[in-house]
């Protein structure tokens, strides 16, 4: 949005130059005031432009002790490069207003906040269509569609993170498409040694919402050691119902229905030698086995 708001005011004249630079508040911090100043200068040796500065807030923060010298020049130059210099900062909401409160003066130099709303689901199945034609050049095929139902999972899983602190919206959704992406190669590999010939473009539906629970922990070595060992009912009657209820929660998506709540994190209490480290290491594999973790690499 900053470089297309710098494309629109050099269109319309309100800035005679194109020039768009960009830069964190972390490595201006790091650079210096008199870096600063050469990034302003270039801009006015471009007849002007957009001095972008994104994460502004670290410029604010203890442990970037260049950052607050420089975040006075900046507020100097925002009032003395009017109608040369466009400045565009952003940053996250809670820690924007610690960059605020360093200097008052920015409430009257920076008068206008736009507030960018996290994306909806709708919005996001969009998007994770979009990602999905450019990404493969339009040769992907959905199973039930782009806009189908488990596309429709796909983003609602996304659209969970909302509201959470270090929700990435567009960056979750690649990042939902890569694991997806890792998924099919996986059953791609599996269906070749098998000597099949699988469709390379082609996302099953296990592709873009994993594995069904039940028929996931059935195939789990994880699982089948886990209910090997002697004693732990209650252990193993506890990770048998949360697998009940993920299984329950699998089949709501399917249904569309809103989700049981179910947390995966677990308290391991007991005297030493009991098992608890071989479990919590089986648990996490088990997790990972059925697609709810990416890895079972635990520290």
């Amino acid at each position: 949005m900053a470089r297309l708001y710098a494309k629109f005011l050099t269109s319309v004249g309100v800035i005679s130059g194109s020039e768009f630079f960009e830069i964190t508040g972390s490595r201006l911090a790091s650079e210096g005031v008199d870096a600063a100043k050469k990034h302003v200068e270039n801009l006015l040796n471009a007849d002007g432009g957009v001095f972008f500065l994104d994460e502004a807030y670290q410029l604010a923060l203890d442990h970037n002790h260049g950052g607050k010298a420089v975040l006075d020049f900046l507020l100097a130059e925002i009032e003395n490069q009017v109608g040369k210099i466009v400045f565009v900062l952003a940053g996250y909401n809670k820690l924007m207003e610690k960059f605020f409160e360093h200097n008052p003066g920015f409430d009257s130099r920076m008068p206008y906040r736009l507030q960018f709303a996290d994306y909806t689901d709708n919005e996001l199945l969009r998007m994770f269509c979009r990602q999905i034609t450019t990404k493969y050049d339009h040769k992907m095929k959905v199973e039930g569609g782009p806009l189908g139902l488990y596309a429709r999972i796909v983003t609602r899983r996304v659209g969970r993170g909302r509201g959470r602190e270090g929700f990435g919206n567009a960056r979750a959704l690649e990042n939902a498409l890569s694991r997806i992406s890792e998924r099919q190669a996986d059953r791609l590999q599996q269906e070749r040694v098998a000597g099949l010939k699988p469709d390379d473009f082609l996302f099953t539906k296990e592709d873009l919402i994993g594995p069904d629970p039940t028929k996931a922990v059935n195939t789990s070595d994880s699982w089948k050691e886990l209910q090997g060992m002697i004693g732990l009912t209650t252990v193993k009657n506890a990770v048998r119902s949360l697998l009940d209820r993920l299984q329950v929660n699998y089949q709501r998506e399917l249904d569309e229905k809103p989700l049981i709540e179910v947390s995966l994190n677990r308290l391991f209490l007991g005297s030493p030698g009991t098992g608890k480290t071989t479990v919590g290491k089986l648990y996490g594999q088990v997790l990972a086995d059925i697609g709810l973790l990416s890895s079972a690499e635990g520290q």
